[in-house]
């Protein structure tokens, strides 16, 4: 087992499996489309993010996109985990926690003081970020204006 950034050809790879990402982390409430998946992952290639990769026998079992973005509410850089997934197979094995942490050395290795993440409510995925020190900061409320 290891985990360590990827490369160009495993970037590939995890590129193929944008689509589902999407829909699987917005919880069915984004309608998945090809330029969503690319605009989503196009941000883990510009050069200032990443991704790590957990590879066990040659194989991609999941991985984390992070990389930097700016607070608007402390006008600081932080750093970010834009995306964090783990094959469905692979899942309930600990391989998340190890990319979160792992995620977490790199930027804090990076010099950054504080990591973020996005989460849809009702993700089960909030239990495990809660556990590895998230912390819930803001809520996004919406409301439909229509029938």
């Amino acid at each position: 087992m290891e985990i360590r950034r990827a490369t160009f050809k495993e970037v590939q790879k995890i590129r193929k499996h944008a689509l589902s990402v999407l829909k699987e982390s917005t919880m069915d409430r984004v309608r998945p489309s090809i330029e969503k998946a690319r605009h989503m992952t196009s941000a883990s290639l510009d050069g200032s993010s990443y991704y790590l990769v957990y590879v066990e026998e040659s194989e991609i079992k999941g991985w984390a996109a992070i990389g930097a973005t700016f607070d608007f509410y402390t006008d600081k850089m932080v750093g970010i985990i834009t995306e964090l997934y783990v094959f469905p197979e692979e899942r309930r094995k600990g391989i998340a926690k190890k990319l979160c942490r792992q995620s977490c050395n790199h930027l804090q290795n990076k010099g950054f003081q504080k990591v973020q993440l996005n989460v849809f409510a009702g993700n089960d995925a909030i239990k495990l970020y809660e556990k590895l020190g998230f912390y819930e900061v803001s809520r996004l409320l919406e409301k439909k204006l229509h029938d």
